[in-house]
């Protein structure tokens, strides 16, 4: 799995927005006080970033297209075919070898399948059938931070399926690179041990 952020609104301009609210004047960033002392998620829509997302299944990436208010790209596998997409498997964590082995085998057998039905003159949009769940994709998102916010309630959870919290993971931990006044560790740790149905408390 790879994560890279390609686009993103500078920290400022949350601060910068946000100051209409309050009449506040001068040059301070009040981005932190916003967020973790009044709670003032709207302020985080002024923000927005974008990742790519590169090696998942398309299992997560189903996950992942159901968040509310992120945009998405996704590689279609009706105009992408394996020999220009490099489609490969990714494989459950937690199966043993013989698992593993099985798997891979059946996925070598259907993707075969699927480039001879290619060959023979089949429509992509028809052959992909074959293709199963965990077959690789990649997918460009983007969306304000308080999308991403919500996002992450939902995929850090412990039980949240383990390939879309690691990719939850990884892009928490490149938007704290970026955002390190919004997205702290401790607003982190608070989301990965809390349950889905409780809003995030970081006062």
């Amino acid at each position: 799995m790879k994560v890279t952020l390609t686009m993103s609104t500078p920290q400022i301009a949350i601060s910068d927005n946000a100051k209409i609210c309050y009449g506040t004047k001068g040059d301070k960033d009040i981005t932190s006080s916003l967020v973790h002392g009044h709670g003032h998620l709207a302020a985080l829509r002024f923000a927005y970033a974008t990742v790519s997302i590169e090696e998942i299944s398309v299992a997560c990436q189903n996950q992942i297209v159901r968040s509310k208010h992120l945009d998405f790209m996704v590689q279609s596998k009706r105009y992408v075919n394996a020999d220009k997409g490099e489609f490969g498997f990714i494989m459950p964590k937690g199966l043993d070898g013989s698992e593993e082995e099985q798997m891979a085998e059946a996925f070598e057998d259907m993707l075969r399948l699927y480039n001879n039905f290619l060959a023979n003159g089949m429509k992509k949009e028809d052959a992909r059938a074959i293709l199963p769940m965990n077959t690789s994709t990649k997918m460009n998102v983007t969306g304000n931070l308080q999308a991403w916010w919500s996002f992450f309630v939902l995929r850090l959870n412990p039980h949240a399926q383990t390939e879309i919290r690691e990719v939850a993971e990884a892009i928490y931990a490149l938007l704290q690179q970026e955002y390190p006044l919004v997205f702290t560790e401790k607003v982190r740790s608070i989301m990965g041990g809390m349950k889905q149905d409780l809003q995030v408390k970081v006062k």
